[in-house]
């Protein structure tokens, strides 16, 4: 299962995320976004992280030469795209991709550009207008986000915090979780202990629902050979 630090723009923070048992840390590249990191600071996080965890660059409305520049530049893992993205992007594009969707009902993550061959991570959608598709610390409609993950595998994204980030995977199942706004003293700035709690909370939360599906699973017993 995967726990994510999305935002981040330092590398104490990364060091945080990492040391608490994240897998993959975002860096922002979307210039409106108050959570933008510029090229040093990705770059000091991407030292920090030391191949520990993947680093995942986050995008807005992007190119393929946008993805494929910034992905070469930072040395990216992964890239996490937004908006407006074409379809044929995913090959060609090196790494992981992950597509964020906005779905106000389960209806349209259904009939959205599912891209079978991609990770689907659910966001909530952005409170205006015009405004940036992620990031905006709405939670998701947690019973929309079930019934897609008990399709498909999501990142279930949206106002997660340490104190949501249990009763979340509980409900929805999710492969993995990510956080940003729910983990800041400011816009923009992360702090330490919430960094860690939610990746230990979330870390916990998945263990407990592997067990209960591992007992679940002896309890049934072997279905083979049945007559």
């Amino acid at each position: 299962m995967i726990v994510k630090v999305c935002g981040v723009r330092t590398a104490a923070i990364a060091e945080c995320a990492v040391d608490a048992g994240a897998d993959w840390v975002g860096v922002n590249l979307e210039p409106r976004s108050p959570r933008h990191a510029g090229d040093a600071e990705v770059e000091a996080v991407r030292l920090a992280l030391a191949g520990r965890a993947d680093l995942v660059g986050v995008m807005v409305d992007p190119t393929a030469a946008r993805c494929r520049d910034l992905t070469r530049r930072h040395r990216l893992d992964a890239v996490q795209l937004h908006g407006r993205v074409a379809r044929g992007l995913v090959g060609d594009v090196d790494v992981t991709v992950i597509r964020a969707v906005n779905p106000a009902n389960p209806g349209d993550a259904f009939t959205t550009d599912w891209w079978p061959d991609c990770l689907l991570l659910l966001d909530s959608a952005p409170r205006t207008a015009g405004g940036l598709p992620g990031g905006t610390g709405v939670p998701i409609d947690l019973e929309t986000a079930a019934e897609v993950a008990a399709h498909r595998p999501i990142i279930l994204a949206g106002g997660l915090t340490p104190d949501t980030v249990a009763a979340a995977i509980e409900r929805v199942r999710p492969h993995g979780v990510d956080a940003s706004s729910g983990l800041e003293s400011s816009p923009g700035v992360k702090d330490p202990g919430r960094v860690r709690d939610f990746v230990l909370a979330a870390r916990e939360a998945f263990a407990t629902v592997e067990a209960r599906r591992m007992r679940a699973a002896d309890a049934a017993g072997p279905q083979g050979g049945r007559r």
